[in-house]
């Protein structure tokens, strides 16, 4: 199924039988910039998250959507939404989860990421979720930034848990934004 989110950018629902070209595309998009934060480069976070195993039980996720994001066709990046889960402590009711988002470093600052914040909002307002949520590296100040433009504040730190990833990188951040009901 392919979404259409403007002119050029569209969403396809990623199916198990392209697990090689998200694994490529992952590849090639992480390591720009996220390689530092560990002690092995994130080749073992990659090769674990993107695994065949691991793909089969994130597509199985009736809770869930896994889309290719595509510029005129092309493979530009990824985007995971959970619906119904709740920030970590459950403290702010039930929201839906912006889960993985990663657009190719090439076409980064082009509005790409806003267009599909902008298209998830207007989706979660159908389905009446309260807010959007999403966990960021504390180090990662672009990212923060990108998203307090677009609405999100910081509701919680937490820690990354992994023994690959360098103490100091661990930090992370909770971002919520609460999804405006418009009247129709």
């Amino acid at each position: 199924m392919n979404i259409k989110i403007s002119a050029e950018i569209s969403l396809s629902e990623i199916r198990l039988e392209e697990r090689e070209i998200l694994y490529e595309l992952m590849s090639k998009i992480y390591p720009a910039a996220y390689a530092h934060l560990w002690k092995d480069k994130g080749k073992d976070y990659l090769k674990n998250l993107y695994s065949k195993e691991n793909l089969k039980l994130e597509l199985k996720d009736q809770n869930a959507k896994y889309y290719f994001i595509k510029n005129q066709e092309l493979h530009i990046g990824i985007l995971r939404i959970i619906f119904n889960k709740p920030i970590n402590t459950g403290a702010y009711g039930v929201g839906t989860k912006l889960n993985r988002i990663y657009i190719d470093p090439s076409v980064q600052g082009k509005g790409i990421g806003k267009k599909i914040i902008h298209w998830m909002e207007t989706e979660l307002q159908e389905i009446k979720t309260s807010y959007l949520w999403l966990e960021v590296m504390d180090t990662q100040e672009n990212a923060i930034q990108f998203y307090k433009k677009l609405g999100f504040r910081i509701v919680e730190s937490i820690k990354f848990k992994s023994d690959l990833m360098k103490e100091e990188f661990k930090g992370m951040y909770l971002m919520k934004k609460d999804i405006k009901k418009v009247s129709k």
